[in-house]
């Protein structure tokens, strides 16, 4: 009967019940988002540092990973080899040449890694061919020569990343519909080439009023976009004695991932002309990257090649990119931090709520005592009906949250104006919220224990009622 009573007790009060599971359910439907919000990054950035940066493991030659000494190739090859054909954990593999070289157009230089790959071989490994920008030309043929793929961030530096405004962009703006006063301000300025986004900004905010700039500046900026494909670029590098060596390639695509750090750093041309321009008759092997079928085989595979003899050393991602593997690790911390934090403040709502329902219940739970029902009954029936006011609001909140995150996950949420910042440290600007079965477990469990802990307090106090002087009361 006690649960059945506790059930009843709490319906005495309907507003107040339900201003108590509103909260509990409001707390657990910000929790769920918080959490998937947080969940759908660190899955997104694990996702990209394995799939377009790292992979899953990688193999380098112990002197090279020290000070890339490009004379340091990977030793015993043809033995890393033989083990890489012969392990079903391995999906795929590849095999890079990896240069640090002076990239430099007409219109400026930088910095960057050069890595020469078999684009055929690179497709199965990581996802850069996917990343192709729009309007962005291609990813690299294994068939053509004498081209090089570059970053939108590295095309932005040597300003191949160009805006204009040209008479067939005015026409497709005035036909979506752009009034004609916008329309006016862009014709000023056609044909005009702008060789940088903020270049390009700062123009259309002279021209434009604030309120046209928010509603069609991205629009105008993304539809002016004009990326210099086949443009020319001179490589610099030094060979094998130190001597600097020159080579010429045509940009045959730009890709962008949403690491600002890696895409800036990195860019790809075939390794045979790679190999040509260094004078090598093999190809110098600097890096192996590895993708496995599973990452439950990571120590596996990785203790196999650690065992071969060589100078070799070998990483998985988690020690490539260890930022990623933390935000991994400490997920569990962060479902503690975020639902505990709202389960604190909801217990003090809670503890509120039933110490007003002894108040007003003080000469029945008096009563009850006299009839004969003991104080382990009477903590019990307290504590169920505590359980059940957080519960009910809790279930609700779950399938609340789970519904908001669900449909989320398939729209995303999209942080546009702090997407510079986001992809500066290797995060996306859109996130696709998820949440995992055993968040709700953990949920649940964190539920029960708050109900159980805010039930003490109240019990406690109807414990100390004193039959006699409770029937008294009026």
């Amino acid at each position: 009967m006690i649960p059945e009573i506790a059930w009843k007790n709490i319906w005495r009060n309907k507003t107040r019940s339900l201003i108590v599971m509103t909260s509990v359910t409001l707390g657990i439907i910000s929790g769920v988002l918080l959490v998937g919000i947080m969940q759908g990054w660190v899955e997104q950035r694990l996702h990209d540092a394995i799939y377009n940066e790292v992979s899953h493991i990688q193999i380098h030659n112990a002197e090279y990973f020290d000070n890339e000494n490009i004379l340091s190739t990977i030793d015993s090859l043809d033995e890393v080899i033989s083990v890489l054909e012969s392990m079903p954990e391995i999906k795929s593999w590849t095999k890079r040449t990896k240069l640090t070289v002076i990239a430099t157009s007409p219109w400026a230089s930088t910095g960057l890694f050069i890595y020469g790959i078999n684009p055929e071989k690179e497709k199965a490994v990581t996802e850069i061919y996917t990343k192709i920008v729009p309007g962005g030309g291609e990813y690299l043929d294994i068939n053509k020569t004498g081209y090089i793929l570059i970053s939108d961030k590295t095309a932005e530096i040597l300003q191949l990343k160009q805006y204009i405004v040209t008479a067939p962009l005015i026409e497709k703006f005035r036909n979506a519909g752009l009034p004609d006063n916008v329309i006016i301000k862009l014709d000023s300025i056609k044909n005009i080439r702008f060789r940088s986004p903020k270049e390009f900004k700062t123009i259309l905010e002279k021209k434009l009023t604030g309120k046209d700039l928010k509603r069609y500046g991205q629009t105008i900026m993304d539809s002016a976009l004009d990326y210099r494909i086949r443009n020319r670029l001179q490589l610099t590098f030094s060979d094998r004695d130190g001597n600097p060596v020159q080579g010429t390639f045509r940009v045959c695509g730009i890709y962008k991932t949403t690491n600002t750090g890696f895409d800036q750093a990195s860019a790809f041309v075939n390794i045979n002309e790679l190999t040509e321009l260094f004078g090598a008759g093999t190809p110098l092997i600097h890096e192996i990257a590895i993708r496995l079928h599973d990452t439950e085989n990571l120590e596996t595979v990785k203790n196999k090649f650690s065992a071969l003899s060589g100078k070799n050393i070998v990483h998985t991602w988690e020690e490539l990119a260890p930022d990623a593997a933390m935000m991994n690790d400490f997920m569990l911390l962060y479902y503690f931090i975020f639902i505990g934090i709202i389960m604190l403040a909801l217990a003090f709502g809670i503890i509120n709520t039933m110490l007003m329902a002894i108040l007003e219940r003080t000469k029945e739970l008096g009563m009850l005592m006299a009839i004969g029902m003991n104080k382990k009954r009477i903590f019990s029936m307290i504590m169920l009906e505590t359980i059940f006011l957080t519960s009910t609001g809790a279930v609700a909140g779950m399938f609340a949250g789970w519904g908001l995150v669900s449909l989320l996950g398939k729209t995303g949420i999209h942080f546009a104006s702090w997407g510079e910042g986001f992809e500066a440290i290797g995060y996306s600007a859109s996130v696709y919220p998820v949440v995992t079965f055993d968040f709700f477990i953990f949920i649940i469990v964190t539920v029960v224990i708050t109900a159980v802990l805010s039930s003490i307090w109240p019990a406690r106090k109807a414990l100390k009622l004193n039959p006699v002087e409770t029937l008294r009361t009026e």
